[in-house]
């Protein structure tokens, strides 16, 4: 059919090519408006999945200063890091302890006589080499050809080794006795040092870090502890000591406020990046006519209301110092936005931590929920995937697209029919036209021959 529409009106010199694809465009109109409400509304879902996604930042934070182990969190300080550092877990009591540490675990280690090279045979019968860690015990071969690294690598490639490794050491003396042979436990401690059994070598041993010395010694408020390792756990209930050199230090537990106002501040700054993105896209500009993608939506100027009247509510029955987030420093802007006065909140978290966390997090023994437990709710019901606010506005707006796609898909498939007929139609009259033009001007020749003849 292209082909025809190309030469469409070349019989008959009429440009009836053009003259159908200007009625085709203007049967066109209908469809291309058809597809900018289309982008329109890909627009508006694209939105929702913006403005979801910054609600979903205030719930998370919202969720989290629901709980009452947020307001357990603790933070530990050791007054000297080079010797002492320390990690707390949530609930542990909060308090201050001072700590000596007399002595750090070490690995217990050995060194043999020495001999000239690596490669020095120091085997002297067909036998064995053994040694044991921990009451386990284990032995390598040896023969009157092993050298000092063969016995090394035998008793590192040990598939039965209860914790040593072996290691050939040059002390840089360039003597006939420069190199040792190296025992090293894996694990610091008394219970694993090592110690050697059957020895078919010419090598004597000598204890370097000495058993009975290879545990860690700390002094705690008072009372002495030893521990095999230099991270303790089991000495303060809920906190890993980490022992880095002997010295004296203290350690502060204490409430992590500020993490706490963090994630107050944090919910507050969320909440009103959200405000604001559903604000800024549901205007409606009268002078250009350009709307927003959430300009009349009813169901989002519902929400903001929601989430304000939640942030705003007042909880009766706390029976703390707080009954709503004013209190603690928030204050709305007349734009919708929210505004906290930090220094108001880090006030009533130093001295009232406990009627901030039921502020927040609500009673549950007598049933009453905090302002961040409504808040969570709220928004989890906002943001749920299927029966949600959003969601819901998100399926009319993809069911009104599948509707336009049907639409268009129908009209583009009833103007094609209609223009193939009509341009076979107007391929009829360019050959109609063409030979009545043909007739006329075979006419004008005849009567023009005839008037001359009668000249």
């Amino acid at each position: 059919m292209a082909g025809s529409i190309s030469t469409l009106g070349a019989g008959s010199n009429v440009d009836l090519q053009s003259i159908i694809e200007q009625l085709k465009a203007v049967d066109q109109v209908q469809i291309t408006n058809m597809q900018a409400r289309q982008i329109q509304y890909k627009d508006q879902l694209a939105e929702f999945e913006t403005v979801n996604t910054k609600l979903l930042a205030v719930k998370n934070i919202a969720l989290d200063l629901s709980l009452n182990t947020t307001f357990s969190a603790r933070q530990i300080t050791s007054s000297q890091s080079s010797v002492l550092t320390a990690t707390v877990s949530s609930g542990t009591s909060t308090g201050i302890s001072s700590v000596t540490v007399g002595r750090l675990a070490k690995q217990n280690s050995w060194q043999s006589s020495g001999v000239a090279t690596a490669d020095t045979v120091v085997g002297t019968s067909t036998g064995s080499f053994a040694y044991t860690v921990d009451g386990t015990e284990s032995s390598v071969a040896v023969t009157a050809t092993t050298t000092l690294q063969q016995l090394s690598d035998a008793i590192n490639n040990d598939l039965n080794n209860p914790g040593v490794t072996a290691s050939v050491m040059d002390d840089g003396t360039g003597t006939a006795t420069a190199f040792h042979l190296v025992l090293v436990s894996k694990e610091t401690g008394d219970a694993k040092a090592v110690t050697i059994g059957t020895n078919n070598t010419s090598l004597t041993f000598t204890e370097i870090q000495t058993a009975g010395t290879l545990d860690a010694q700390v002094v705690i408020n008072g009372l002495t502890y030893t521990r095999a390792s230099n991270t303790i756990t089991d000495i303060i209930s809920g906190v890993t000591l980490n022992l880095e050199a002997p010295g004296d230090s203290s350690l502060n537990i204490s409430t992590d406020t500020a993490g706490i106002k963090g994630k107050i501040v944090g919910m507050i700054e969320a909440y009103n990046a959200a405000r604001k993105e559903i604000a800024d896209n549901s205007l409606y500009d009268q002078e250009t006519g350009v709307a927003g993608s959430l300009s009349g939506i009813s169901s989002f100027r519902r929400l903001t209301s929601q989430l304000n009247q939640t942030l705003l509510t007042s909880i009766n029955g706390l029976g703390g110092a707080y009954d709503n987030m004013a209190d603690i420093g928030l204050s709305f802007n007349r734009d919708g936005t929210v505004s906290l006065d930090e220094t108001v909140l880090a006030t009533a978290l130093e001295n009232n931590l406990e009627d901030v966390q039921l502020l927040l997090v609500g009673d549950s023994a007598n049933g009453i929920d905090g302002v961040a437990s409504l808040l969570s709710d709220l928004l989890t019901d906002i943001t749920k995937t299927t029966g949600g606010i959003i969601a819901n506005e998100k399926d009319r707006v993809d069911q009104t697209i599948q509707r336009l796609d049907d639409q268009i898909e129908s009209m583009t498939a009833r103007l094609n029919s209609k223009y193939d007929l009509l341009t076979k139609q107007f391929v009829q009259l360019d050959t109609l036209l063409s030979s009545l033009q043909k007739q006329g001007e075979f006419l004008t020749t005849q009567i023009a021959s005839l008037t001359a003849s009668n000249d």
